[in-house]
């Protein structure tokens, strides 16, 4: 037993939906543009609070708190998880070495600001990294809404 039968110009339509259905939902999953914005506020932030005398715990409880937030506002708002981690060698390179770079920054910041008594240097490395962060996550960005266009994957 058959179906109903339909046209070339049926399927053809029907396929033409299919395709922007899964784009709209490749563009729904692209993180939104304060998200990059928020977290590289959070993270400099995090990096200038340590141009106080003593910060104690401050700064990694804002930073900790301000990702997961930040993430979890994101992933609400976008309506998917996305995966978390890189699944190429070359992601998970990059991802090594920016978080090398910030660690360097960080820990660079507080070495220069100690032997040197410069209170500046948290708040310019907290700047140093928010840019940083945020040309980096508006990168990501716009290569998703480009890929969500097209219709690839990664």
């Amino acid at each position: 037993m058959t179906g109903p039968r339909i046209s070339p110009d049926e399927a053809r339509n029907s396929l033409d939906k299919v395709e922007r259905m899964k784009r709209s939902g490749f563009r729904r999953a692209v993180k939104p543009r304060w998200f990059g914005f928020g977290l590289s506020l959070v993270v400099g932030i995090g990096f200038a609070l340590y141009a106080l005398e003593d910060p104690g715990n401050l700064p990694g409880l804002v930073i900790c708190l301000g990702v997961v937030i930040f993430i979890s506002l994101g992933r609400t708002a976008m309506g998917v998880s996305g995966k978390t981690l890189p699944s190429t060698s070359r992601g998970v390179l990059a991802l090594v070495v920016l978080i090398a770079f910030l660690l360097v920054l960080f820990f660079g910041g507080i070495y220069v600001r100690r032997a040197y008594d410069l209170a500046w240097v948290p708040v310019a490395t907290g700047l140093i990294a928010s840019l940083t962060l945020f040309l980096i996550s508006e990168s990501e960005r716009r290569y998703d809404l480009r890929q969500a266009d097209t219709g690839a994957r990664r």
